[in-house]
């Protein structure tokens, strides 16, 4: 093998390392991002599982209950998790339930 040969050689395999290097790399953060992003997917869900078990609280026919759930959906509201769409249905239900609840007490109704 000539002395030209051996260099040529010595190129291609630390091109070779060198892509599989940025390769392995470029594949680790790709993992990375998808594991964030079901991740981020599962709270949003955990999110979404609260809210309804809370809604369900506020509408329910115990005033005890309505005012937990109230409650329940006031915190939630202040989560990272709430999206500003989140955020509008939960001020309209919130609004609902809590006129509801003011009726229901103003009724005769204790909390």
């Amino acid at each position: 093998m000539s002395g030209s040969q051996l260099v040529v050689t010595i190129a291609l395999g630390l091109l070779t390392v060198t892509g599989a290097f940025a390769g392995a790399r470029m594949g680790a953060r790709a993992n990375d991002r998808a594991t964030k992003q079901r991740e981020d997917a599962a709270r949003r869900e955990e999110w979404w599982r609260r809210f309804t078990w809370a809604a369900e609280l506020a509408l329910d026919d115990s005033v005890r209950k309505r005012a937990a759930g109230l409650k329940l959906l006031a915190k939630l509201g202040r989560s990272g998790l709430a999206t500003h769409d989140d955020n509008q249905l939960l001020d309209v239900f919130h609004h609902h339930a809590l006129d509801r609840l003011i009726r229901d007490v103003e009724g005769g109704e204790e909390l």
